[in-house]
């Protein structure tokens, strides 16, 4: 019981702390004893035409379950996305458009500490004589009692000729 007592007082803290030492690849949230981070990992650049990894990751490092968890992640332009690898009991979902990729992740119910990974295989194509190009690879997480923009992280990767 006491043990329960401490790390109830322990999450607020933890939150804090997670919130400080936050940056865009990724986010902390926490509501009702879950505390949800999401992450975004993209190599800092690529060479057009050259396929590469990003890793998104959804945590949940609170005492309570995240409940009808899902991520959405959008790739800008001119990103476009091969393919999707998820965590066993999660499933994905992408499209490829004129606006770049989206990516729609099923975590169903993220059990406390646990974490989910979402392996991408995404590829940038520049047009002939084009420069580098920056592109954003973002991710939300929304959940029971986690409101969309509450955990959003962001990465960037640099699409070179």
């Amino acid at each position: 019981m006491r043990r329960l007592k401490l790390l109830r007082a322990a999450v607020p803290l933890v939150l804090v702390l997670g919130l400080v030492a936050c940056g865009d690849d990724n986010a902390v949230t926490g509501s009702n004893g879950s505390l949800a981070r999401v992450e975004v990992d993209a190599p800092g650049s690529a060479k057009t035409g050259d396929a590469f990894e990003v890793q998104v990751k959804a945590l949940n490092i609170g005492v309570s379950n995240i409940r009808n968890g899902r991520i959405d992640a959008t790739f800008g332009v001119p990103l476009a996305i091969l393919s999707v690898g998820t965590s066993p009991g999660t499933s994905a979902s992408f499209s490829n458009g004129p606006t770049g990729g989206r990516i729609t992740w099923d975590l169903g119910t993220l059990d406390s500490n646990s974490e989910s990974r979402l392996t991408v295989q995404a590829v940038g194509v520049l047009a002939p004589a084009q420069g580098s190009r920056t592109a954003t690879i973002e991710a939300s997480l929304t959940g029971q009692s986690i409101a969309a923009g509450d955990a959003v992280a962001s990465d960037n990767v640099t699409i070179n000729p």
